[in-house]
This record gives C-alpha cells, structure tokens and sequence, in this order.
C-alpha cells in the first residue's frame, strides 16, 4: 500500500482528511512502536521505558477517542438515513440518543434539528440549531470546526428569519 499523505481521504473510510481522521493516532502507534523497538535493544534504559508507557498511553487514548468519533459518526449516520427514508420517528430517537450518549457534541443537535426540518417544523428546527451554536460557543474554539458552526447559523437563518439568529464569526466558505 502507498504512503498515505496528510491532505489524502483516510483510508478509514470517514471521508475526512487524513490529518483530521487517523494522522495522529497512526504517528503514536508509529512512535510506540519505535520505542519498543528500542527498549528491546537496550539492556537497561528505564528512561525509554518511561518514554515508551508514555507513548503508548498516549496511543491508547487516541485510539479511544478514534472510536468515539466512529461511534458518533454511526449514529449521524443513522439519522441522516432515518430522514432519507422517511423514517422520522425512528430518525428523531437516535438522534436524542447521539445527544444523550455525547452530550458534549453539537451534532447532536445538527441531526435533530435536521428530523425537525424534514418533518416541516421549522422553529423547533432552528430552536435545536440554537443549542447546537450554544453549545460550540461554551465548548470554546477547537471542539468544532468554524464551518460546521457556520452551516447551523445559516439554518437558524434560514428557517427562523425573524429573530436575531447568533454572529456568524468565521465562514469559510
């Protein structure tokens, strides 16, 4: 296989780009596996050692967060064919149990907004957009990506004209 380069789709199949995806857990593997090449070659060495558990901590706590994005990215997934198959009901609870299992994750309310919109209820739509927005601006800068935030302010724009809907900040569109 060739080398995967950090602007290529990951190969994990997200559709993100590598460097967003898997880059960093793919690095720390990478990185452990060195050092535990090298902790074999030394006879003593307790420093690499301690840099190796380090390292493979580290590795270990990315490949967690790896599959809660994938548990995430399943259930949106899940909505988002609900909604397609018209299916709203059954879209609306796995969206509320997106919510319920990451309550830190605005997408939550990205899915369940987007049910209420398909179910032709458009200030409950833009209400949900609200919390999502809200709950960016409390997770602060880092935890979203500006176009996401971008994408649910149009929204709240779009379907709820009349009240002032949150400052735009950044669009990178």
């Amino acid at each position: 296989m060739s080398k995967v380069g950090r602007n290529d789709p990951c190969p994990c199949g997200s559709g993100k780009k590598f460097k967003r995806c898997c880059l960093e857990r793919v690095e720390a593997e990478q990185r452990a596996e060195r050092l535990r090449a090298e902790a074999e070659r030394a006879e003593g060495g307790l420093d690499e050692v301690d840099e190796f558990v380090e390292t493979l901590e580290h590795a270990r706590a990315v490949l967690e967060e790896s599959q809660i994005v994938e548990q995430v990215d399943r259930l949106s997934e899940a909505v988002l064919r609900g909604i397609e198959a018209g299916r709203f009901d059954e879209a609306d609870a796995t969206a509320r149990q997106l919510m319920a299992a990451f309550p830190d994750e605005p997408l939550g309310f990205e899915r369940l907004a987007q049910v209420q919109e398909a179910r032709g209820q458009p200030e409950a739509a833009a209400e949900e957009y609200r919390r999502g927005v809200a709950l960016m601006d409390e997770l602060g800068e880092g935890h979203y990506c500006d176009c996401c935030r971008a994408r649910m302010v149009k929204a709240i724009r779009r379907l709820d004209p009349d009240r002032p809907a949150p400052a735009l900040l950044r669009d990178p569109q």
